[in-house]
Protein backbone atom coordinates (compact mmCIF):
# COMPACT_ATOMS: atom_id res chain seq x y z
CA UNK A 1 0.00 0.00 0.00
CA UNK A 2 1.42 3.54 -0.82
CA UNK A 3 1.46 6.12 1.50
CA UNK A 4 -1.27 7.97 -0.14
CA UNK A 5 -3.45 5.01 -0.02
CA UNK A 6 -2.06 5.07 3.31
CA UNK A 7 -3.38 8.08 4.08
CA UNK A 8 -6.73 7.90 2.09
CA UNK A 9 -7.66 5.09 4.37
CA UNK A 10 -6.62 6.51 7.50
CA UNK A 11 -8.44 9.65 6.76
CA UNK A 12 -11.68 7.28 5.88
CA UNK A 13 -11.12 5.15 9.16
CA UNK A 14 -10.67 8.57 10.97
CA UNK A 15 -14.43 9.98 9.36
CA UNK A 16 -16.11 6.88 10.15
CA UNK A 17 -14.92 6.73 13.91
CA UNK A 18 -16.12 10.54 13.97
CA UNK A 19 -19.44 10.49 12.92
CA UNK A 20 -19.96 7.20 15.14
CA UNK A 21 -19.30 9.45 18.35
CA UNK A 22 -21.18 12.39 16.96
CA UNK A 23 -24.14 9.98 16.41
CA UNK A 24 -24.02 9.10 19.71
CA UNK A 25 -24.45 12.78 21.43
CA UNK A 26 -28.14 12.19 21.09
CA UNK A 27 -27.85 9.65 23.61
CA UNK A 28 -25.63 11.89 26.36
CA UNK A 29 -26.91 14.51 28.26
CA UNK A 30 -25.94 17.74 26.87
CA UNK A 31 -23.25 19.16 29.48
CA UNK A 32 -21.28 15.85 28.44
CA UNK A 33 -20.86 16.97 24.80
CA UNK A 34 -17.98 19.70 25.58
CA UNK A 35 -15.69 16.38 26.77
CA UNK A 36 -16.83 14.45 23.45
CA UNK A 37 -15.73 17.48 21.45
CA UNK A 38 -12.44 18.17 23.17
CA UNK A 39 -11.54 14.52 23.05
CA UNK A 40 -12.36 14.75 19.05
CA UNK A 41 -10.56 17.92 18.14
CA UNK A 42 -7.57 15.86 19.97
CA UNK A 43 -7.92 12.98 17.45
CA UNK A 44 -8.56 14.93 14.13
CA UNK A 45 -5.36 17.66 15.30
CA UNK A 46 -3.42 14.14 15.71
CA UNK A 47 -4.22 13.01 12.52
CA UNK A 48 -4.24 16.19 10.53
CA UNK A 49 -0.99 16.32 11.81
CA UNK A 50 0.50 13.03 10.82
CA UNK A 51 -1.39 13.19 7.21
CA UNK A 52 0.70 16.70 7.09
CA UNK A 53 3.70 15.09 7.88
CA UNK A 54 3.28 12.06 5.57
CA UNK A 55 2.98 14.53 2.58
CA UNK A 56 5.53 16.41 3.64
CA UNK A 57 8.02 13.54 3.51
CA UNK A 58 6.15 12.72 0.15
CA UNK A 59 8.09 15.80 -1.61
Amino acid sequence: MSTEEEAEALAERTLGATRERLAELDALPTHEHVAVFDALQQELSGVLGALGQGSQGAR
